[in-house]
Formats: C-alpha cells, structure tokens, sequence
C-alpha cells in the first residue's frame, strides 16, 4: 500500500513541479478539442497548481487508498481511481465554462464515493465508516451545487474550484461500483 501510494504522489509531484509536464499535462479544453491534444485527458489528473494543491490532494487520495484498503485490492482502487479521473475529464469537455483543470480531486471524489459504497458491504465499523463517508461526499456534492455553476473561484485557493469534476467524479465513483456489483452478481 505504501508503495502505491508513493506512486501516486511520485506521479502527481512529476506532472506538477517539473514545468514542462505541467505544461503539456494539464487539461485545456482548447487544445483538446481544436488541436487534437487528447492526452491530456490522461495525464490532467496528475496536475496540481502549486504545493498546497499537490499537498491537498495527494493527502486525501492517501487517505482514502488507505481506508479502501480494508475492503478492496490496490489494482482494483488504482483502477477507480484512474477511470474516475478520466471519466472526469470526458465530463470536462461537455462544460464549456471549464477551460482548464488540473488535480486528483475529480478522481479524489469518485474514489470516495466507491470506497464508501464498498465499505456499506463490510461488517462492523467498517459499514459506519461507509455511511459516514457517504454522507460527506454526497453532502458536499450537493453543497456544492455544481450544476448551477461548474466552477467558483476561491479565494483561499487563487483559483476557480472545478466542483463540476468533483460531482463527475462522483457519478463516475458510483457507476464503478454498480458496474462492479452487475459483475459480480453475474458471475455467482
């Protein structure tokens, strides 16, 4: 688990500190849509705007890794967490007041979602744990309203906050798990 999360943060650290990655990572609808840049879809998650961003996310996304770790393999939360992130960023081009995203929190939020959903399944603490988590995320989904407005500048950040990739990333959170739960009903 170490490893993997490491991996992540090594990952992040490289896409944000190291200025040429940073440029041609980050997500820019523009040159996505009119140039043809789509791996930025990609590699868009693993952007951050400055240390406390890449601190932020890379921190929760620890967190979570760790409490999914009680329920789930790694190669099954790396997955989430990777097809959250891109499903957040194919959810970005259909919002056109987002021209430019960078960080895990989309992909952050999905992983959540996912992770307290499994939890729910588990016995004891771990099913509190799950609902708890589930009321946070969908709280602060629905708190934040992002169908009325995508994207809030935050003054504390200096940047506009996407809330419109955290309620993607949720939705993509809970569509890996239905998909999850279809297959394994399936394959009894």
């Amino acid at each position: 688990m170490l490893a993997t999360v490491a991996g992540v943060a090594a990952l992040s650290a490289l896409f944000t500190f190291v200025p040429w990655w940073h440029a041609h990572g980050l997500y820019v609808r523009d040159a996505v849509r009119l140039d043809g840049q789509w791996w930025r879809v990609l590699t868009a998650m693993w952007v951050h705007l400055d240390w406390r961003h890449y601190l932020s996310d890379v921190a929760a996304t620890a967190g979570l890794l760790f409490l999914a770790g009680r329920v789930a393999r790694i190669r099954e939360m790396l997955l989430v967490l990777v097809i959250c992130g891109l499903a957040v960023q194919v959810a970005l081009l259909r919002m056109p007041a987002v021209g430019w995203y960078g960080g895990l929190s989309g992909a952050t939020h999905g992983l959540a979602l996912w992770t307290a959903l499994r939890l729910l399944q588990a016995p004891g603490w771990s099913r509190v744990i799950g609902v708890v988590t589930c009321v946070i995320v969908l709280g602060k989904v629905w708190i934040e309203q992002s169908w009325l407005a995508a994207i809030v500048f935050d003054p504390s950040w200096g940047f506009g906050v996407v809330r419109g990739a955290h309620a993607a990333g949720a939705v993509a959170g809970l569509a890996c798990w239905l998909l999850q739960e279809w297959w394994g009903q399936r394959r009894r």
